[in-house]
């Protein structure tokens, strides 16, 4: 809980302004104030210390609103000469009022949108996110409702400018641990092809060198036999590293064939029945690539995690959007217990679709499966 002491001792000319230019000068100032801090807590804070400052309230309450109900998060008062502070409120704990039925009365107010005045004590809706309440001084200049929908519009524009910063801030730290994610992961790739290369290309190349070496010496049928056949068994390593990297087919024959030759892997390697129905025209390659891209993750998180015995891949299109479906019958997940590595996954693929105004989707319910939707819009032409 903040509490903010308000010095109110220099008002100067601006006490000799007739009330509706000081009103007018004291929106002024509070547009100011409340649009330099980027946090939701600070707007509230300085809106409080203004209002206390320019205008007859003796003393100020900020809440945010939980669940429908106002929860104070900080309270404001002056004990100046010349702005008596009158009987200090009945105080719990932080210095908040406790008084049930200022707190009924704030909600009430929020209910119905509109300040409000009760035993000595205005109630002022925001928005859905923050309310405030003020005491006025006795025999101050009144306080209109008209003066206070305005401040409540000011504050309300400075809670979302906050609330805009502080969603693009956690993008960022988003993307920021995303690229660290794909950073790693690249690495990870790199040398997993790097091993492949050496302990698989590298020992066949050697032994393919040295059993030509032997066949120069003294040929033998037998050997030359062995030999074409771990030259072609190297080739089949090669051209499915190279796959890996980018499939030639995904260039040449499109989408369809490309998913259709990796179920076809993983099928020979996992055992994982799939079916491919994919009902697409040729797109960009772009939009191919990240399409594939997308099925190539989920499928190869189904065989990593799902535990799943079937899957199937459907791929359509209509005049607005292309959706590609991946849906298996495996064990499903917590999606809040997901670890960082197998996050990164579900954000790379989000990311490929985003680039492109796509969408993902994820459905899944432990121990019944998971659908993966994506979707791209059509482009014209």
């Amino acid at each position: 809980m903040i509490h903010i002491q308000v010095d109110r001792a220099a008002r100067g000319a601006v006490e000799a302004a007739d009330p509706r230019t000081h009103q007018l000068a004291t929106l002024r100032l509070l547009g100011d104030e409340i649009a330099r801090p980027l946090d939701e807590q600070q707007v509230l804070e300085r809106a409080l210390t203004c209002l206390l400052e320019r205008e007859p309230f003796e003393a100020g309450i900020a809440y945010r609103i939980v669940a429908g109900a106002p929860d104070a998060i900080a309270t404001a008062a002056s004990t100046q000469e010349g702005f008596p502070s009158r009987e200090a409120p009945r105080e719990r704990s932080g210095g908040v009022p406790d008084d049930a039925a200022l707190n009924e009365h704030v909600r009430r107010a929020i209910a119905t949108g509109q300040p409000e005045l009760r035993d000595g004590w205005w109630a002022l809706p925001v928005d859905r996110r923050a309310a405030l309440a003020f005491r006025p001084v006795d025999g101050g200049d009144p306080v209109g409702p008209e003066f206070l929908r305005t401040v409540a519009v000011l504050i309300a524009s400075g809670l979302g400018r906050a609330a805009l910063h502080a969603r693009l801030a956690q993008k960022e730290r988003q993307r920021a641990r995303l690229i660290g994610a794909l950073l790693t992961a690249q690495e990870e790739e790199r040398g997993r092809i790097s091993r492949d290369l050496h302990d698989q290309i590298g020992q066949a190349l050697t032994g393919l060198l040295l059993g030509l070496d032997a066949a120069i010496e003294q040929p033998d049928r037998v050997e030359l036999a062995r030999l074409k056949e771990l030259t072609s068994a190297t080739l089949g390593d090669v051209r499915r590293i190279a796959l890996d990297l980018r499939p030639s087919v995904l260039d040449a024959l499109g989408l369809d064939a490309a998913v259709r030759r990796f179920a076809r892997e993983l099928h020979e390697r996992h055992g994982l029945e799939t079916q491919v129905a994919i009902h697409l025209p040729r797109l960009s390659s772009v939009e191919e690539t990240v399409l594939y891209r997308v099925c190539q993750e989920a499928l190869t998180n189904v065989v990593r995690h799902a535990r799943a015995s079937s899957v199937s891949v459907v791929a359509t299109a209509s005049d607005r959007q292309v959706q590609l479906v991946v849906e298996d019958d495996g064990r499903g997940f917590d999606p809040s217990a997901l670890a960082p590595a197998d996050e990164v996954g579900i954000v790379g693929m989000r990311e490929r679709l985003q680039l492109l105004g796509g969408t993902l989707g994820i459905e899944t319910v432990l121990g019944r499966g998971t659908t993966v939707h994506a979707r791209l819009p059509r482009r014209a032409g």
